[in-house]
């Protein structure tokens, strides 16, 4: 029975040429490189022996092409007429062994050729995939940002997205550094027909290991805040639409390699896969939204400033109850009713870490309360807005944050305050 290694492999192009080392290596330990993944390698246990490897890109496989078509078979066959027998690929990489007393001929004869196929796959491949999902984040964020401000924090899956990420940079900007200087470099091989620049074997190895547990922390993250998510109530939101989209990229990748087809039909099908996970992931968070944006089940020991508090003991017409809260905000719920007589809105936020960033981000237009004017509403500071029958407040005691906005005509501001203070309390 064969047994097999696994290994964990987090390198770009400019590592090829030290994979070749590391195949070597291996190989006289007694594993042949048998597998070659998008972050995994497989290696199959043989007699220790000698041999040379070289890694080589075939830039005409793209993700939309059968990775054995007849170009990928022409290029390998060409390969082994030199003396090199064919190990295994994944996509655009090739790799290819022979003895270490044989004397294969060069895949390439020029250095400038080689180097210019290297910046080409570069250019191609991996500065877009590098560039391309850093500047999306950080337009989503700055987005959130500037739109939801300190409330994204709000959601569990946010904030430790967005943690992950933060740790996720350390190995993503180094290794975005190393590409740029390596194509700088490179790009001066071309010209100049030199061979490819040597990268550092051992800090390749350490390079590669951080982003490894870098991409881990953006793993970890996304996976705990989901699971937070989901027990708060949110699963119809997150699971459907990261479902969707898991069970189409997988479809979408296994029809490509399952056969041999032309392009544009595998783009076509990309295409409606795509579609149609945008659709299913839609109105997945339409429907979730639609189930927990509302619901007037409200628990009784959660204190709200209701109509009968105020002095009406006209039944409610219309109530609505949500909550939530996170690990930077525990406590987070709105309560709102309203009848012929008036109405009244309940939100409260509580946070030992962002209480004063969340008062700043409601702050209204209005008359900053006085100290005297903010102990008889039983808060530390707040902002008062009166017009037209209708009261706003925005208040902060401690770590709570409370929004109010009653609208009952002919009622005493000390009715009012007395409800706010028996909240606050």
């Amino acid at each position: 029975m064969e047994k097999y290694k696994y290994q964990t492999y987090f390198g770009v192009i400019g590592d090829a040429k030290n994979l070749e080392i590391h195949f070597a290596e291996m190989a006289s330990q007694g594993w042949m490189i048998d597998k070659i993944g998008a972050m995994v390698h497989v290696y199959r246990a043989i007699t220790p022996s000698k041999k040379r490897f070289v890694v080589d890109f075939l830039m005409q496989i793209t993700s939309l092409d059968y990775p054995d078509n007849e170009d990928a078979q022409e290029y390998r066959r060409r390969c082994e007429e030199l003396g090199w027998t064919f190990v295994t690929a994944n996509k655009q990489m090739n790799v290819f062994c022979a003895d270490d007393e044989a004397e294969p001929k060069p895949i390439h004869t020029s250095n400038k050729t080689q180097a210019e196929a290297y910046l080409k796959m570069c250019r191609k491949y991996e500065l877009f995939g590098l560039i391309f999902p850093a500047l999306i984040f950080g337009f989503m964020m700055i987005f959130q940002w500037r739109h939801v401000g300190v409330e994204m924090f709000l959601s569990d899956l946010i904030t430790f997205l967005l943690l992950g990420f933060l740790l996720f940079s350390v190995g993503y900007v180094w290794n975005l550094v190393f590409v740029l200087l390596w194509y700088r470099r490179t790009k001066k091989s071309a010209k100049l027909d030199l061979p490819l620049p040597v990268v550092n074997y051992t800090l390749s190895r350490i390079r590669m290991k951080v982003f490894g547990i870098s991409l881990l922390s953006l793993v970890l993250g996304l996976i705990v805040g989901m699971s937070l998510e989901v027990m708060g109530g949110m699963s119809i939101v997150i699971i459907i639409p990261a479902t969707a989209g898991l069970v189409a990229g997988l479809l979408v990748r296994h029809r490509v390699n399952k056969k041999e087809r032309g392009r544009e039909s595998n783009f076509a099908f990309a295409v409606a896969a795509t579609g149609i996970t945008i659709v299913i992931v839609y109105a997945g968070m339409v429907f979730g939204v639609s189930r927990l944006s509302v619901n007037e089940d409200m628990a009784d020991n959660i204190p709200v400033i209701t109509l009968y508090n105020l002095g009406i003991s006209q039944e409610p017409h219309h109530i609505s109850f949500r909550s939530g809260g996170s690990v930077l905000v525990p406590i987070y719920y709105a309560y709102w009713e309203d009848n012929r007589q008036g109405s009244v809105h309940t939100e409260v936020h509580r946070s030992f870490l962002l209480a004063r960033a969340l008062y700043n981000r409601f702050a209204i237009e209005g008359q900053v309360l006085t100290a005297g004017e903010a102990e008889f509403w039983g808060a530390d500071e707040g902002i008062i807005y009166i017009a037209e029958g209708t009261i706003r407040l925005i208040l902060l005691r401690d770590d709570i944050v409370l929004r109010a906005r009653v609208s009952v005509e002919n009622i005493e501001k000390e009715v009012i305050a007395q409800a706010v203070r028996n909240l606050l309390n």
